[in-house]
């Protein structure tokens, strides 16, 4: 249970999918005038989510620009004033090559995420269309993604720079996905890379303890604020370890139960503004 402490939050960190955005993929004014309060009573906000810097909603946050964005799953912290990586940590080239090798010989989704940017092979372009998600999401991944003509060729080029590489899977008639328990298991036996669920039955996976709470600590540092005055709000397996490392980690009310029971407080859900909810509850209504 959560104890209030004498620490003010001064820096707050904000997932985006499932938790900052609404089902239909927009932050609702609520949830912006909360951010706006929260920057105006001196706390610096973030984004903190998997998506790469392209990917992050900076026409819906013009109101609240955020000074650095930490992306992809904690991989690159940037900030954003002009666009300087901060602290970036890629993937290990050499352990790639055999890893694109085993999931484009199967029916995937493939996006890595390359210096801000995301890339998709051509081979797996038309997958998209079987994928099932929610038509928001669907459009971000059309008009953000940019042609990657041979995966392997870049692997083997020896200069990729792969920040995080994101896995999306076509829904079988019995409800499960194909390849993705068997694609789990040989990820998550490498102990070169983290994986980790990032939403819509995805699987998401970057450097060995590389994650958004990584991210959070590099950016607390940089800011001279201790872990202690931050809070982390989000809702999925990618926000796990951000959720843990906060000072106060908050889980969204439409959170799984295992991200609900790291986390120190549960707020409302996106559809309720669940982001808005807690700013208020835990910031400016803190004593």
């Amino acid at each position: 249970m959560y104890m209030k402490s004498n620490n003010k939050i001064k820096l707050l960190a904000l997932d985006v999918d499932g938790t900052l955005f609404d089902n239909t993929g927009h932050i609702p004014e609520q949830n912006i005038k909360a951010i706006k309060k929260a920057q105006e009573a001196g706390v610096t906000v973030v984004v903190a989510s998997g998506r790469d810097y392209d990917g992050v909603p900076h026409d819906q946050l013009k109101e609240v620009a955020m000074p650095y964005l930490i992306t992809t799953n904690g991989a690159a912290v940037y900030r954003t004033a002009d666009r300087t990586c901060l602290d970036e940590h890629c993937l290990p080239v050499e352990k790639l090559l055999s890893i694109f090798e085993y999931i484009l010989d199967r029916e995937v989704y493939v996006t890595v995420f390359i210096d801000g940017h995301n890339y998709t092979p051509v081979q797996v372009y038309d997958y998209v269309w079987r994928l099932g998600l929610p038509e928001h999401i669907v459009g971000h991944f059309l008009e953000g993604r940019h042609e990657l003509p041979d995966l392997l060729a870049y692997a083997k080029s020896g200069n990729a720079k792969i920040q995080k590489v994101t896995l999306n899977f076509i829904p079988a008639s019995d409800g499960t996905f194909l390849h993705r328990d068997e694609i789990w298991d040989m990820l998550t036996a490498c102990p070169d890379i983290c994986v980790v669920d990032g939403g819509f039955h995805n699987i998401e996976f970057t450097a060995a303890n590389v994650n958004k709470g990584l991210g959070l600590h590099f950016l607390a540092k940089e800011l001279g604020i201790s872990m202690e005055e931050t809070m982390a709000v989000g809702d999925s397996g990618n926000d796990a370890e951000m959720l843990k490392a906060a000072g106060l980690g908050v889980a969204m009310g439409n959170a799984s139960k295992a991200i609900k029971d790291i986390s120190d407080v549960v707020t409302l859900t996106n559809e309720e503004c669940g982001v808005a909810h807690a700013i208020e509850t835990y910031i400016l209504n803190a004593e």
